[in-house]
């Protein structure tokens, strides 16, 4: 009887050190426990950007058009999560480049992989100006592992310079446990001509569509050899572009191909459970 009253004093007089205190256990079990990978398509506006992660490892391609990621981030990622492993710029124009300023105010960034740029970018130059201890230019195809993703940067692969600043963007392939998806940044026919002539391309499962669903983008042969189940379109609502073109929503439609436009759908989150 002693030990319990003494006891019932202990609890009484330390409750809040011990509440306290289970709830701190509570949060570092659910910060640290292993989790499912997963993929986020964000609904940013006109723009591109798309996290890939698992535990806490990030893989993060494109920043969006403005701060809108900095607050859809924090929606996926665990609550003291303030480093993303790996950012992929996939070409410098506004749409997808201009949210890594707030990205980098917020978060700690360790590798950002971009493509030696074909023509002039005040972006890039303040990213190498005062990022250039992170920067890491692709030059030859580039795979990165963690759990069961599996994320592999495959165009382009050299300095050739196109007319068209779309078709230097960065693609890649990712493969989570056995679903594969092609994201394109903003890739038109000739970066799409390159990858069928260098036998880069094969059926994916998942298909993030080059340039917004733009009608210079995926063409019949590239659609017929990804033959993707599923095609994103990430735009903005009322966009001046028009994206996404109807004779791109064609194509899919002739292919009974299912796509998601992400102004109608909001966030789209692909989970994946650990084999």
């Amino acid at each position: 009887m002693n030990i319990l009253t003494t006891i019932l004093k202990f609890v009484a007089k330390n409750i809040l050190i011990i509440f306290f205190s289970v709830i701190a256990i509570y949060r570092i079990a659910t910060m640290t426990n292993s989790t499912d990978p997963e993929m986020i398509v964000f609904n940013i506006g006109q723009g591109d950007a798309i996290l890939i992660q698992q535990d806490n490892f990030q893989i993060l391609i494109d920043t969006g058009p403005d701060d809108s990621l900095i607050y859809e981030l924090p929606k996926y990622m665990a609550e003291r999560d303030r480093n993303i492993e790996v950012v992929v710029l996939t070409h410098p124009h506004d749409d997808h480049i201009q949210g890594i300023y707030s990205l980098l105010d917020y978060y700690r960034v360790s590798d950002i992989y971009f493509v030696s740029e074909c023509f002039e970018s005040k972006d890039f130059e303040y990213i190498k100006t005062h990022y250039g201890d992170i920067l890491k230019p692709l030059a030859s195809r580039t795979v990165i592992h963690y759990g069961g993703i599996e994320f592999e940067m495959i165009y382009p692969l050299n300095q050739v310079c196109h007319s068209n600043a779309n078709d230097d963007s960065i693609v890649s392939k990712v493969t989570i446990n056995s679903v594969t998806a092609m994201l394109m940044g903003d890739a038109e026919y000739e970066a799409e001509r390159t990858l069928l002539s260098d036998d880069l391309l094969g059926r994916v499962d998942i298909l993030k569509v080059g340039h917004h669903c733009s009608r210079t983008a995926t063409s019949d042969m590239f659609l017929s050899v990804v033959s993707p189940a599923l095609s994103i379109c990430s735009c903005g609502e009322g966009n001046k572009f028009g994206h996404p073109h109807s004779e791109t929503i064609e194509k899919f439609k002739t292919a009974n191909v299912q796509y998601l436009i992400t102004y109608q759908t909001g966030n789209i989150v692909f989970k994946f459970k650990k084999e």
